[in-house]
């Protein structure tokens, strides 16, 4: 790669880098780039970046590739561009970062060539939060995120807790892939569990700081959160929803789509359990026969 940049240098970098000519050719990705995609180099170097392999979307769930790319922009008039991006990793699901698209120019000024940076955006669970969970069972094995017992007791010791000072509100969701009875019917169990999996490491790429998620059975997943209101909620769900629905799994060379129903509350901190899981429940339910596949409830009752 000769565009006055080093590939030693580059490949130290924790943010991850790719450099594409003007024919939007991929001829450098670094190693950082492999971390956060999961595609090594080697399948991505030599083709065009806009085979759409990383299937790039904005948060409403529209391709970038089709229009509103920063890099294609960057490399027609040489102006640095940002933007907030959701890349397909190779496992399915969608990861939220921040790319900057610059302009790679030769000694006469001309555009030869752009370098799109992109980090990590958002929070993930740490690998020692997880260690510590397995270690005490509360560890989903099928999605590796916290399980149902753990969620069931995170929740009875939230809403119990009162504190002076502090917010006396949460925003609960139910999240439920609609579609799983279809796909285990239509591929089988071993497709059925990926669209859990992908679903799963879907929401959690893209929590909240603070907001949890844990699988509660089948394909249903209960996040708790610091949102605690209706509109906020609605726009996360909305957010959510718009990456699952662009999200697939592969299967014997086609790709399964896959469907979200959202039913969600507010919930006042001292409310009994079991009737806050009556009031979800009831918001999921609603939500099936709702345009958007989505129901958020002002509060619990």
């Amino acid at each position: 790669m000769d565009l006055g940049i080093s590939a030693e240098i580059l490949d130290q970098m924790f943010e991850g880098v790719y450099v594409v000519d003007k024919d939007k050719t991929v001829l450098y990705w670094n190693a950082a780039a492999e971390a956060l995609t999961g595609y090594p180099s080697a399948r991505l170097v030599g083709r065009r970046c806009d085979d759409n392999l990383l299937m790039r979307i904005n948060v409403s769930g529209e391709s970038l590739c089709e229009d509103g790319c920063p890099l294609k922009n960057t490399l027609l008039d040489g102006h640095v561009r940002e933007a907030a991006v959701f890349l397909r990793h190779v496992q399915g699901h969608r990861v939220p970062v921040t790319v900057r698209a610059i302009p790679l120019k030769d000694d006469a000024g001309a555009i030869r060539a752009t370098m799109q940076v992109f980090t990590r955006s958002g929070t993930v669970t740490r690998q020692e939060q997880l260690k510590d969970l397995a270690q005490k069972a509360y560890l989903d094995p099928l999605t590796g995120i916290p399980n149902k017992q753990y969620i069931e007791t995170k929740l009875k010791s939230i809403l119990a807790e009162e504190v002076p000072g502090e917010n006396p509100t949460l925003g609960l969701l139910f999240l439920e892939l609609a579609n799983l009875k279809e796909i285990n019917d239509d591929f089988g169990v071993t497709a059925a569990n990926d669209a859990i999996k992908v679903t799963a490491r879907t929401v959690v790429e893209n929590l909240d700081p603070g907001d949890l998620a844990a699988r509660w059975y089948g394909g249903r997943i209960l996040i708790v959160s610091r949102m605690d209101k209706k509109a906020a909620l609605l726009n996360w769900a909305s957010k959510i929803k718009a990456l699952i629905l662009q999200s697939t799994i592969d299967q014997e060379e086609e790709e399964i789509p896959l469907k979200v129903c959202i039913g969600g509350l507010v919930a006042q901190k001292g409310e009994n359990v079991n009737l806050v899981h009556q009031s979800l429940e009831s918001a999921l339910r609603a939500s099936y026969t709702s345009t958007a596949n989505i129901n958020i409830k002002a509060d619990a009752f």
